[in-house]
């Protein structure tokens, strides 16, 4: 079992993610104007866990990259459980361990980091001094699938809203752990080739990683500010 899992994104009408490049409406707002719809919409999506991708998290929260100590302690690859005060739980994939965390919550909410089991002991011995919850996912900690089972059954995760980048929503994608598409576009556009998107697998060209799924609308709206609300079911085919 795993939680249900809906990947909720803002993007520019092309799909781009980096909203300072973002044109303004034609009302000359600014983006920073408009942003706060997201966080109100993924509020009422009522998932019992939100997610971010490593990335994401160091750019926004955490940037200090942690170091690793030469001679190292011994691990132990048991899922380990911190401080659990907030009644929703932040997850974050950070598999060689790279986050310095300075707090054990994100917008109050505690962390749950995702590991793979290669990571030092001084590592996991900075997380449970932080009090950060932690699982492993396998040997290089990108066994997606084995962390959203882990999530379910050790932490009692039954939904989780996925906010990352497009890497992160990609390897989702790729790993066919999509229930729900909740995408929010904003009235502007980027335009330049090879800025991050929604979706971004990294593979080769005979990869396909939407292949055996198709999306279903549920409902679309236009929000305030001429934001556009998709929210899609996936389904496997």
């Amino acid at each position: 079992m795993k939680p249900k899992i809906i990947c909720h994104i803002f993007s520019s009408v092309d799909g781009r993610l980096l909203n300072e490049r973002w044109t303004r409406p034609y009302d000359g707002k600014a983006p920073g104007e408009i942003c706060g719809v997201y966080a109100e919409v993924g509020k009422e999506l009522r998932t019992q866990a939100w997610m971010f991708g490593k990335n994401t998290l160091q750019q926004l929260y955490f940037p200090e990259v942690f170091i690793h100590a030469e001679k190292d302690e011994t691990r132990d690859v048991t899922t380990y459980l911190g401080h659990r005060a907030s009644e929703r739980l932040f997850v974050v994939a950070d598999p060689t361990g790279e986050i310095t965390y300075t707090s054990d919550t994100v917008r109050g909410d505690n962390i749950v980091t995702i590991l793979g089991e290669q990571v030092s002991g001084s590592y996991l011995k900075h997380l449970r001094d932080m009090g950060i919850s932690y699982l492993f996912a396998g040997t290089d900690g990108c066994d997606l699938p084995l962390a959203m089972h882990k999530l379910r059954a050790e932490f009692g995760i039954r939904s989780l809203t996925l906010q990352g980048g497009g890497m992160i929503n990609g390897s989702f994608l790729k790993a066919g752990l999509l229930d729900e598409l909740s995408l929010l576009v904003y009235p502007g556009i980027d335009g330049l080739a090879g800025v991050p998107s929604i979706f971004e697998y990294l593979g080769g060209e005979e990869e396909f990683p939407a292949s055996g799924q198709a999306l279903e609308l549920l409902d679309a709206s236009v929000l305030e500010n001429g934001v556009v609300k998709l929210h899609y079911k996936f389904h496997r085919i």
